[in-house]
């Protein structure tokens, strides 16, 4: 097997991981498709220009899930004990909710408040 092809199941076609990766999508009002690293990349480089909160906290969770999954991979790897796609879940939004703490957020306008509510 290719470094493609195993990229790309263990961030985007392994179930478990596919079904964080849509939790994650959902929590960011995003619902779309997940497709291939490729295509993960193409649409990240696209749609996360500018500084508004919703693509600050895309880049944190896109961010967020790359490193998430990979320690959880390898702990599936090693034969440590693993988490629960919840718990994974959690992680994400922790770091995500941590990195964000640190910027002044316009809590006024309601996407950025049903943002930070998620």
């Amino acid at each position: 097997m290719d470094a493609v092809e195993r990229r790309d199941h263990i961030f985007f076609k392994c179930n478990f991981f596919r079904n964080v990766c849509k939790s994650v999508l959902r929590l960011c009002s995003n619902y779309r498709a997940v497709e291939t690293w490729r295509q993960e990349l193409a649409w990240a480089i696209l749609k996360l220009k500018g500084k508004s909160l919703l693509v600050a906290i895309l880049k944190l969770a896109w961010s967020a899930y790359l490193y998430v999954i990979w320690r959880q991979r390898n702990k599936r790897y090693f034969g440590v004990s693993f988490l629960t796609e919840d718990v994974v879940l959690v992680q994400i939004k922790e770091i995500v909710q941590a990195r964000l703490g640190e910027r002044s957020i316009n809590r006024t306008s309601p996407v950025n408040a049903s943002l930070c509510a998620s």
